[in-house]
């Protein structure tokens, strides 16, 4: 263990969701990515991490959830916590939220979301609300 990773650790274990993060980066860089089943001891810890800081009110750690969890295919679960997140003021999570219900047909609710996160700054939520149909 390095002395960067002992340091994030204790942070996290002491309840810093910041250092949490850190440490399931430092674990995982991977861990978003890889398959059911064939995760690594490191990338399933650096998971259990991003979970601990989501359900501790993060909302990074409720947008890494919400993504893994559409990379794996699973947009009805991930959507609770894009929502928290984007409810957090997580820009990138609106512009995802937006996404799903654009992925769903609601249309009303992407432009929604998409213009939430355009009026914070979001350069691709921006994009993505000139890219819906007019009306």
């Amino acid at each position: 263990m390095t002395h960067d990773e002992a340091t994030l650790r204790r942070a996290a274990e002491a309840g810093d969701t910041a250092a949490m993060l850190a440490l399931a980066g430092l674990l995982g860089q991977d861990a978003e990515y890889q398959e059911p089943g064939e995760e690594t001891a490191e990338a399933l810890e650096a998971r259990a991490w991003i979970e601990r800081a989501a359900e501790a009110g993060d909302a990074e750690g409720m947008y890494i959830i919400a993504v893994m969890l559409i990379s794996a295919g699973d947009m009805e679960e991930a959507e609770p916590w894009l929502r928290r997140a984007a409810d957090a003021g997580h820009t990138d999570a609106m512009d995802e939220l937006g996404s799903l219900h654009y992925h769903f047909d609601d249309i009303a609710q992407a432009r929604h979301w998409y213009e939430r996160a355009a009026a914070l700054g979001n350069k691709s939520a921006a994009a993505n609300l000139r890219a819906l149909p007019k009306g």
